[in-house]
């Protein structure tokens, strides 16, 4: 058991080897501050102010604990830090209807830790003043009246999104039986994909041929660069609780130990499970078990379904034997950690994804603390016991194994279940969306 003494404060944290950081004059362009409405393009270009609209603070405001510790990585006051996390929760709602409103215009949405956890919204060309209102309306409709900006930049994410399809597709191939594997996923924040090869260990041919075609195919649409470490899934005692089952507890079977995550109900009965990582399930067979405070053990239930590769993602969900018993809850078991502070009943109320810059916390069955970091990649392929994996997420958090299936959470809303790591505090994770729908379930939530 190990804790990394390197705090994350920011993205330019730099563990992935390439130095993460807003290319706002060179790749994004330059950014036009909203201020809640209006840009920069002509202060008197604009003459209807946005409408001032609250944030609703009952759904959006995150518990004290995940405040204060984002106060104390930021040096904000309390109340800023609240007011930033209440920005970082409308972004992925942000991102749905100002994908939809501004169409093959909309160029993606993420957060810039560089200027104030703002909100930074994409527009690919030249963002003229329909299009500044096009960003406002959409604020307006997810409840935003301050924090966000529009930015120009070069490409559409649905460029770069059929960009990565294509690379994800050609990195599964180069990887297949490899011992170095390549990985790829969206930058937002730097309107570019971004292909890492590993800092240890010697390509093939293949794959360093398929790093040439990608820079002559995608010009400045791409970024290279090199990760630390290997990508390991984290499968392998702290952390048991008594009923109600919930989230961010140890699971076991056969040996192998995963942690079991959030809550769920199928979407065609009542019938309730819990979520875990997809490669937990690929090599266990029993129930699995967890155990109360007393040190008794106590089966959850056995694996119902999974998915791992094969085009797939990285989600499993156990079909929980004894609900009566049990009798689930939304909850996940915080733990104490450096960002944290203990809450055994930690409601989940909503579900999302997640954006670039967003700032998330786990708990992982065996780390021994949960872990707070900042999401450095969406749309993330990288191959891992012998499976290329498509679509994942990449944060700065800190786990280790054992911590597979971990709950993702921020603010009282689920994003997604931790699957594995390049590092201790490079790593990555399956959005729970994502999963919802490919395991046919709905993450539960509070009333």
């Amino acid at each position: 058991m190990f804790h990394s003494d390197i705090r994350k404060s920011t993205l330019n944290d730099n563990r992935s080897g390439v130095a993460i950081r807003a290319l706002v004059s060179g790749v994004a362009g330059a950014t036009l501050a909203l201020t809640g409405c209006a840009s920069e393009l002509d202060p008197g270009d604009v003459t209807e102010p946005a409408a001032e609209i609250t944030l609703d603070h009952r759904a959006a405001a995150p518990p004290d604990w995940e405040a204060e510790g984002f106060s104390r990585e930021r040096g904000i006051s309390l109340a800023e830090a609240r007011r930033r996390l209440a920005w970082q929760v409308r972004a992925p709602r942000l991102s749905d209807r100002a994908a939809s409103d501004l169409g093959d215009r909309f160029g993606g949405v993420w957060i810039d830790v560089q200027d104030g956890d703002r909100i930074k919204v994409g527009i690919a060309g030249t963002a003229g003043l329909d299009k500044a209102a096009v960003v406002r309306r959409a604020a307006d409709a997810v409840g935003l009246s301050e924090g966000y900006d529009f930015v120009e930049v070069r490409h559409s994410l649905a460029t770069l999104e059929r960009a990565n399809a294509w690379l994800g597709a050609q990195i599964a191939k180069v990887n297949h039986g490899a011992s170095a594997t390549l990985t790829a996923g969206l930058r937002t924040d730097l309107n570019a994909l971004q292909l890492e090869a590993p800092i240890d260990g010697a390509l093939t041919d293949a794959q360093r041929d398929l790093v040439t075609a990608a820079q002559a195919r995608f010009g400045d649409m791409i970024v290279v660069g090199t990760y630390r470490g290997r990508p390991t899934a984290r499968g392998c005692s702290y952390p048991y609780c008594d009923a109600p089952l919930r989230g961010g507890i140890r699971i076991t079977n056969s040996g192998q130990t995963c942690t079991g995550g959030f809550i769920a109900r199928s979407k065609e009965d009542s019938v309730l499970y819990q979520f875990t990582a997809g490669h937990c399930a690929d090599v266990a067979s029993d129930d699995w078990e967890t155990e109360f405070t007393n040190g008794t053990s106590h089966v959850i239930g056995a694996v119902w379904n999974w998915e791992f590769g094969n085009g797939g993602g990285d989600m499993a969900i156990l079909r929980i034997a004894n609900a009566d018993g049990w009798d689930p809850k939304p909850w996940v078991y915080v733990t104490s950690g450096p960002d944290t502070t203990t809450n055994m009943t930690y409601e989940i109320n909503s579900d999302d994804t997640s954006v670039v810059g967003m700032r998330i916390c786990t708990t992982g069955g065996v780390y021994g603390a949960s872990d707070c970091g900042y999401v450095t990649q969406i749309g993330m392929t990288t191959s891992y016991n012998g499976e290329t994996l498509y679509n994942l997420g990449r944060g700065s958090y800190c786990g280790t194994g054992g911590d597979s299936g971990a709950p993702m959470y921020a603010s009282h809303v689920a994003y997604g279940l931790q699957v594995g790591r390049f590092t201790e505090c490079d790593s990555f994770y399956q959005g729970i969306q994502a999963a919802e729908t490919a395991m046919n379930v709905n993450v539960l939530h509070a009333p």
